[in-house]
């Protein structure tokens, strides 16, 4: 059996073309995000691919495997909220360009609705009623506006070059500092274990 690993079938982000480019925080920003959603994507690779190769008759794997689901769907969700929330304002601050951002949050709005049916079904999903087709079907309702969000997001981040780097860079660190003392409170609330 060949080996499968987690960069398809959703295509991860290349940071090659400006990963080393230091002259302006907007490429370390989109280095930084570039990264980020690369681990998104290979969290739902890993989603699609292993979806149908849990044994229906191993239960703890399949309640291990959509807990799994459910940590996937709340990083996504935290990294989200606090784009829209902290991040992406901060950026219309700096820009002086009232919705700037907006085709990103816009792009958010698209893959929503696809994503929230994932998102419930894990939490839903007893056990012994999972299929592992279905839950990648739910995946390709949402993945592509997701995947081109993703992608879309960092040509909008290294489009920030015109604007002050060390603004840019501030904006970036006080969203770093959200996402991680945000992270772990709001994770240990949600998480329902599936019986």
């Amino acid at each position: 059996m060949s080996s499968q690993w987690v960069d398809k079938p959703y295509s991860l982000i290349s940071t090659d073309p400006f990963s080393k480019e230091s002259s302006h925080a907007a490429y370390y920003v989109a280095t930084q995000m570039a990264l980020a959603h690369n681990g998104i994507l290979r969290g739902l690779n890993s989603i699609y691919l292993q979806a149908t190769h849990v044994l229906r008759q191993d239960l703890v794997a399949i309640r291990d495997f959509l807990t799994y689901c459910q940590c996937w769907c709340e990083s996504m969700h935290h990294h989200h909220d606090a784009e829209e929330k902290d991040f992406f304002p901060s950026i219309e601050l700096i820009s002086d360009v009232s919705g700037i951002m907006e085709r990103n949050i816009e792009q958010h709005r698209a893959f929503m609705p696809g994503f929230d049916l994932i998102q419930e079904y894990s939490r839903t999903c007893l056990p012994k009623d999972y299929d592992g087709r279905k839950t990648r079907s739910l995946i390709e309702v949402f993945a592509e506006p997701l995947t081109r969000h993703l992608h879309d997001e960092i040509e909008t981040l290294r489009d920030l070059d015109m604007y002050d780097s060390g603004r840019i860079r501030q904006a970036y660190q006080r969203f770093e500092k959200t996402l991680m003392a945000t992270d772990n409170a709001i994770r240990t609330l949600t998480y329902k274990r599936v019986r």
